[in-house]
């Protein structure tokens, strides 16, 4: 993979009247690798895919793709594809006549057309649907015509709006796998459109985390979980107990946090400025039935629901101040909890040296 940008996305913004939908983004997009942006709906994201396919004009900023401005460059002629959420499959086409409907309109002599659909359809796994139409296929089926559709024209960039949103959730997951392994045979840069943070975490190489408008972080799926830029981020991505700081003691490298009272600063650890938080993952606090001993530092909690999920559970619990906090436990561990009654005393053992300490 080499470090020059596929895509360089510089200082845009686009407004739709007073609204800012985008608001002086900047990224660069490597060759060959999954890319995903990632937010809430209305973060921006599908606007920016949007820019880059040519359907919409920045307001401020421009779009290179392989080193060129394509500010004046129609969609029709930039190195891209778009698969839309919907996939737009033509549904009086057979398989093989969508997929070859792209090349047709570029008047590729036909001697080339039929090898070129052949192959894309090999590569999509497709080749023996050739010839049904799309009311025969499944959901899954009708993606991959329309993923077909895009790489039979060799772009140099895919872009993917909501890719798996229409499927369901067991095909979602096989359907994720499949397009790893398509992008790594056809070597194609994907640029993706999701909410779903799990989505982009299982397919992406990196992820740009994007919130009203604005990025807030763009890192590798484990920096994003486990080194998250600030609250939203931490918050977006996975499970999170967040607990606002009400003061600092940096002399004694420690804090006070709502609910959970004194919490210790590890040495190397930075204290940003501004309203801050301790962000705890699930997975970092322990749990035992029963109060917590005297002067131990661990905190009683009640038990509150217990969310069975196969191989863990998520625990909810509920401390003095009656604020929840969601703890991970293994599925040997589940049976012992289930048994307790909702609001036994429980321990809870927090693992500080894995929190965050970050900025609202």
């Amino acid at each position: 993979m080499t470090s020059t940008p596929i895509i360089s996305i510089r200082n845009v913004t686009k407004r739709f009247g007073d609204f800012v939908a985008l608001d002086d983004v900047s990224i660069d997009i490597r060759p060959g690798e999954i890319f995903a942006l990632l937010g809430p709906s209305g973060c921006g994201k599908s606007t920016l895919l949007r820019i880059i396919a040519g359907f919409e004009m920045p307001t401020e900023g421009e779009v290179l793709i392989d080193g060129k401005d394509m500010t004046d460059v129609p969609p029709n002629k930039r190195p891209v594809n778009m698969v839309f959420q919907s996939y737009a499959v033509f549904p009086h086409m057979s398989v093989e006549q969508n997929v070859a409907y792209g090349l047709k309109m570029d008047k590729l002599p036909a001697s080339q057309i039929g090898p070129k659909v052949a192959e894309a359809l090999e590569q999509v796994h497709l080749t023996q649907f050739a010839k049904r139409m799309p009311d025969q296929l499944s959901g899954g089926q009708r993606q991959r015509v329309a993923l077909a559709r895009a790489l039979v024209k060799r772009p140099r960039v895919l872009l993917l709006d909501e890719p798996l949103s229409a499927l369901d959730a067991k095909l979602r997951d096989a359907m994720r796998l499949e397009l790893v392994k398509l992008q790594q045979t056809v070597g194609v840069s994907f640029v993706m459109v999701t909410h779903d943070q799990s989505e982009a975490l299982a397919m992406a190489d990196r992820v740009a985390v994007l919130n009203n408008g604005r990025l807030r972080q763009l890192a590798d799926p484990m920096a994003l979980y486990q080194k998250p830029a600030d609250a939203f981020v931490a918050d977006f991505i996975g499970r999170v107990n967040l607990f606002d700081v009400t003061s600092v003691d940096t002399a004694a490298r420690t804090l006070q946090a709502a609910s959970i009272g004194t919490v210790p600063l590890a040495g190397g650890m930075t204290i940003p400025s501004g309203n801050l938080v301790v962000a705890i993952r699930p997975e970092f606090i322990s749990l035992s039935p029963g109060p917590a001993p005297e002067g131990s530092g661990k905190l009683t909690a009640s038990l509150g629901d217990v969310a069975y999920q196969g191989d863990n559970s998520i625990v909810e619990v509920e401390l003095a101040d009656a604020r929840q906090v969601q703890i991970l436990i293994s599925s040997a561990e589940t049976a012992r909890f289930m048994a307790l009654d909702v609001g036994s005393p429980v321990t809870l053992d927090i693992d500080y040296a894995n929190m965050s300490l970050l900025s609202r």
